[in-house]
């Protein structure tokens, strides 16, 4: 014999749904779902759902067929009521509710901003070992939410969303610069903008389709804004990475007045590759003290020949 749902819980179970459809959101959590439970709860001065009458709720709406599980995403829900058919879902919104602090970055963030020609079979999140990060609050959310110190999120990092691919690049810190909102079939979702993108490529352009992609990215980004570029490859403090910008900055025909003062504290030694995963090559930068790691055609691209 069922045992009987509460009444509370189908009540509720209707409540969350319906400020799901008043925002339009398709793609929801565990931890949503309780945190829209609690601020009903706290608008209609009722005692707040604890973890327990949040997984009732989740549980209501399953069986009623109201939200199906995600393939490969633990505890993120896509709602199926009429309201929802006619939105969108992609990857990208569903590793955000899985992770609300994961920034979009390297070739995922470059096809974003229109900077690469490549279709992105895989995305590319990227977060910290601390996981949270004091200055961004979850999506949708407010910091009334949080007021009470409750922390309802288990940031996860699923490895596949059904069968597309999901590389997380894990930071030691998150640098705190570089992240803006951007739209995911209408849902924000935090993405690096378009000078922290381009940096973080020459950082890594394994993550970024490849040098030749990565160039081409620096040469199609027609508005980028160099003082910004500068101020974050300081706020990197690598001093490779700005030999690597600085010599990408003045093929590209851009100046500023911090490229003199890096000049004068290049970094020496053997460790200075314009890739620093490609084998040395004979062909130099003597201003940068760079080796010129990549084919001629490729050097070609940054040079606009």
């Amino acid at each position: 014999m069922a045992l009987a749902i509460p009444m509370w819980t189908k009540t509720f179970a209707s409540k969350v749904l319906r400020e799901f459809a008043e925002t339009r959101r398709r793609v929801i959590s565990d931890w949503r779902i309780h945190l829209i439970a609690r601020r009903l709860a706290h608008t209609g001065n009722e005692p707040l759902p604890d973890e327990k009458k949040a997984t009732d709720i989740r549980h209501e709406l399953v069986s009623r067929g109201d939200i199906d599980s995600v393939e490969g995403v633990a505890g993120v829900y896509v709602v199926n009521v009429a309201y929802a058919n006619l939105l969108e879902v992609s990857e990208e919104q569903m590793i955000q509710e899985a992770n609300p602090w994961a920034v979009f970055g390297f070739v995922t963030a470059m096809t974003y901003h229109g900077l690469t020609d490549l279709v992105a079979k895989e995305v590319y999140p990227i977060t910290s070992k601390n996981a949270g990060n004091p200055h961004r609050l979850p999506l949708g959310t407010m910091p009334d939410d949080w007021s009470e110190g409750t922390r309802l999120i288990a940031a996860r990092r699923p490895a596949r969303v059904g069968d597309v691919a999901v590389h997380w690049t894990q930071l030691t810190e998150e640098p705190g610069f570089g992240v803006i909102i951007g739209y995911s079939s209408g849902i924000p979702i935090y993405v690096t903008d378009v000078e922290r993108t381009l940096l973080d490529a020459l950082r890594m352009p394994d993550k970024s389709g490849g040098i030749a992609k990565v160039l081409q990215a620096w040469r199609s980004a027609e508005n980028v804004d160099v003082g910004k570029l500068v101020s974050y490859t300081d706020a990197y403090g690598n001093k490779v990475l700005r030999q690597r910008v600085g010599f990408v900055l003045e093929k590209l025909g851009k100046t500023h007045s911090r490229l003199d003062e890096w000049r004068h504290g290049l970094q020496r030694g053997g460790s200075v590759k314009l890739v620093a995963n490609n084998p040395y090559a004979e062909t130099f930068s003597a201003e940068w003290n760079l080796s010129l790691n990549v084919p001629a055609s490729i050097l070609a691209i940054i040079e606009g020949t």
